[in-house]
């Protein structure tokens, strides 16, 4: 569910500009999780078309879940930073370093795809464009600025009833109806317009504390990885903190209505100007810096444990191949 980017709608519908035409920008999703729920369903809500129950009753449950989550997450890492000050590095010698950099570098692989998720969602924030409509009187802090068409039609969770695609959404998510594109355009959900009071509370609720989930989360999952007691405990340590970095996910799954995550799924992407100056640095980043930052970060986290629990280890060629050679004679007998 991570935020991604694609061609804007207008450079797929006119590829061959001229020469003084502005570079195709791109549209990017809002992600489909716990995070861009907590962002998106706030900012359509609405007193009127929703009604007061729903209204109140849904602004506490996103902000309770995104809460819940939060404090599950500092849960498990609270304990790995426990149980990493009880353990150490099982065998100082060689023998387990390679397993211990493919495991350190698989679950940094994992986190880094939720630090791309975190710094994806500041920029979404800062790039949704603001509108020069009137503020929907129902809608959150009086902030999200909704187009009138969109506000006139539906709000999060209940829309006009009337014609099919006016029904709500609650009524369609038990009949399982599935409106086409140009059916539900009209009432698709969008960011555009959300005032700055808004960004700046989805910035400190969601993507701040995301991104320092992420980091720390990294840090000592990573150590929790290198002081397992042997190579079979490793391995499902590496599982163990991938798990914590799936609690968003599976508590979106758990909680959130077939109707809620239609919606957010098939949310009207916000499209960002890309020039090609930011495009040679998302390419440079993504495809040559990330393989390699990630690599010596799970080189150094290893380089990091052993200094500390094994301090008669020495990074040499000899005394690393010398973990291989018993394997190597087992093999050979074999």
């Amino acid at each position: 569910s991570l935020v991604f980017t694609r061609p804007s709608r207008a450079a797929v519908a006119s590829p061959d500009m001229g020469a003084g035409s502005a570079p195709p920008g791109m549209e990017v999703s809002i992600p489909a999780g716990l995070y861009g729920m907590a962002i998106a369903e706030p900012a359509h809500l609405d007193r009127k078309l929703d009604g007061k129950l729903v209204y109140y009753v849904e602004m506490v449950r996103v902000q309770s879940m995104l809460l819940l989550n939060y404090l599950v997450m500092c849960l498990f890492i609270f304990q790995i930073w426990a149980m990493d000050q009880r353990r150490q590095v099982a065998e100082c010698a060689g023998r387990l370093l390679m397993l211990e950099i493919g495991c350190v570098f698989l679950f940094e692989v994992r986190m880094l795809i939720d630090v791309r998720k975190g710094v994806n969602i500041i920029w979404l924030l800062w790039g949704a464009p603001e509108s020069a409509a009137e503020p929907t009187s129902g809608t959150l802090l009086g902030s999200p600025r909704r187009p009138k068409a969109s506000a006139a039609k539906a709000g999060a969770v209940l829309a006009h009833e009337g014609a099919p695609e006016e029904e709500s959404l609650i009524f369609r998510m038990y009949r399982g109806i599935r409106r086409s594109q140009n059916d539900s355009h009209e009432i698709q959900w969008k960011l555009d317009g959300i005032s700055r009071n808004y960004r700046l509370w989805c910035l400190l609720s969601v993507g701040v504390p995301k991104l320092l989930v992420s980091f720390v989360l990294a840090y000592l999952g990573g150590l929790y990885i290198i002081r397992s007691p042997s190579d079979g405990a490793m391995v499902v340590s590496t599982a163990s903190v991938v798990f914590i970095a799936e609690i968003e996910q599976l508590l979106y799954v758990a909680f959130t209505s077939d109707a809620m995550r239609f919606n957010l799924e098939h949310m009207q992407p916000v499209e960002l100007p890309l020039t090609n100056r930011l495009r040679l640095a998302g390419w440079l980043v993504t495809s040559v810096l990330s393989p390699l930052l990630t690599m010596g970060i799970a080189v150094l986290v290893v380089y990091y444990a052993r200094r500390l629990d094994c301090h008669d280890f020495s990074w040499s060629a000899q005394e690393i191949m010398s973990g291989f050679q018993p394997r190597l004679r087992g093999a050979v007998v074999h």
